[in-house]
């Protein structure tokens, strides 16, 4: 197991433009108006929310324990200048062994093609390698969700597979990539990128 010290310190995530949070009964509105997009949604494993879904899920984030194994952490994303919610980060830390977890994210319409999904997760992956010390973060996505594997990919994830027609998802079968990135990855990214940097 991973010591809890380093999640108590966890939240909140800064970067550039962002600030990854805990939601807040005020994300509500902005919280079901983006998960209710089709756009939004068309990749995700909803359809809809309804008002009381929503709070429902709003409220069981508000006090959900961090890095609980096995157990989905949603992020609230909020602009840092404004506090406006533009989205949110999915973790879970694997059951099976605490040092690998998996990663997501959903942003709202309004706010995609601005590099905010790209500066939010890699806050978190920042966090993830170097204060949790985690192994290995994975992610999995459609095929046909080309901005999300394209994301993965400047992330410096690795696709590891693609499994085919190995989803039963919105009345047929789907494909699914999967990536991963290692911790000493992650670190030989940085420091390539610092070099550049410099």
């Amino acid at each position: 197991m991973i010591p809890k010290k380093p999640w108590s310190r966890m939240l909140p995530l800064d970067s550039a433009r962002l600030v990854l949070r805990r939601f807040s009964g005020g994300d509500l509105a902005a919280f079901q108006a983006y998960r209710n997009d089709p756009e939004v949604a068309r990749f995700q494993g909803w359809e809809s929310f309804s008002l009381a879904e929503a709070t429902v899920f709003v409220a069981r984030q508000e006090r959900q324990e961090i890095a609980s194994p096995g157990q989905w952490l949603q992020l609230a994303i909020s602009l840092k200048q404004t506090g406006q919610l533009v989205g949110d980060c999915a973790l879970k830390v694997h059951a099976a062994d605490a040092r690998q977890a998996t990663i997501g994210i959903t942003l709202c319409r309004a706010f995609q093609g601005q590099g905010l999904a790209t500066e939010a997760l890699s806050a978190l992956l920042e966090y993830l390698f170097l204060e949790a010390n985690l192994h290995r973060v994975q992610a999995d996505t459609d095929p046909a969700n080309v901005r999300a594997w394209r994301l993965l990919e400047r992330l410096g994830m690795r696709r590891e597979a693609h499994c085919l027609q190995s989803l039963w998802f919105k009345g047929h079968w789907a494909d699914e990539y999967f990536y991963a990135i290692l911790r000493q990855e992650w670190h030989q990214l940085r420091q390539a990128r610092s070099a550049v940097v410099s």
